[in-house]
């Protein structure tokens, strides 16, 4: 679970799904979170990283464990979601 921002951070974002970068996880869906400056400023102080071009924070066990503030934030409304891409399995053909 990554976050990042901005316009960058959603290219960086479809490339997975995309298949122009890879993962050992099996991606499957693009969400855009708007969350207020703070808790952004919060997560990234506890850690982040640059990668193609966009930071990124790992909110799991392995990046910055800011896991349990972004919950938080969207249990008690400060948080909104939406979902922008998805992808979809091909299809198998019919014989």
């Amino acid at each position: 679970q990554t976050i990042v921002e901005g316009e960058v951070g959603r290219i960086y974002a479809e490339k997975y799904l995309r298949g122009h970068k890879s993962v050992d996880t099996a991606p499957t869906t693009v969400v855009e979170f708007e969350v207020p400056r703070a808790l952004w400023d919060t997560l990234f102080n506890m850690q982040h990283k640059a990668e193609d071009g966009a930071v990124s924070h790992g909110l799991g066990d392995k990046g910055g464990k800011g896991l349990p503030l972004f919950n938080a934030a969207l249990c008690n409304g400060e948080a909104t979601w939406r979902i922008v891409l998805v992808k979809r399995p091909v299809a198998a053909k019919r014989r």
